[in-house]
């Protein structure tokens, strides 16, 4: 058995297909191919969580000014509803994309919220109630958003291909 053989068959009980020259593993061997269907859902996925982000900002920030006494209880907890917003959401995608999606269309609602119209109007306005929930939930999004696990192998991100170890 030669050299090539024996990687035809390391390869083969590993379930990852070879090249026919050299025995070298396809770059992204590990990935799944998605079929329209697979597509579909999870555009749909995604685009509900978008749709999830951009109510809860769009009703936190009507909410954001009830307060107990001086402290903006509300907006703490919003911000907290975020975090658990785009964490859970990350979970459930399976990636960092899944996190980041409501929690940017979280994002872009706040501020529109917060511009100021022609009329002299808006929601969010900058108090120390409205500073909390924008601030503190920009910033619990991007921690959310950061310890969401990245689904490809350590590393992969650095080589650009698929790491494949061997046992």
């Amino acid at each position: 058995m030669d050299e090539d053989d024996e990687a035809r068959v390391s390869l083969a009980k590993d379930d990852l297909p070879a090249q026919a020259a050299g025995g070298a593993s396809a770059a992204g061997a590990g990935a799944r191919a998605e079929g329209p269907l697979e597509s579909l859902v999870t555009g749909a996925a995604y685009a509900a969580l978008g749709l999830l982000g951009g109510v809860l900002g769009l009703v936190g920030s009507y909410a954001q000014q009830w307060t107990a006494g001086d402290v903006p209880v509300t907006s703490v907890v919003l911000a907290l509803l975020v975090y658990a917003m785009a964490r859970l959401a990350g979970w459930g995608m399976g990636g960092k994309i899944g996190a980041a999606v409501p929690a940017v269309v979280w994002g872009v609602v706040v501020i529109v919220m917060s511009m100021q119209r022609s009329e002299g109007d808006l929601v969010i306005p900058g108090t120390l109630a409205g500073y909390v929930y924008i601030v503190g939930g920009m910033v619990a999004a991007g921690i959310a958003v950061a310890r969401v696990p990245s689904p490809g192998p350590p590393g992969q991100w650095l080589t650009g291909r698929a790491a494949r170890t061997r046992g």
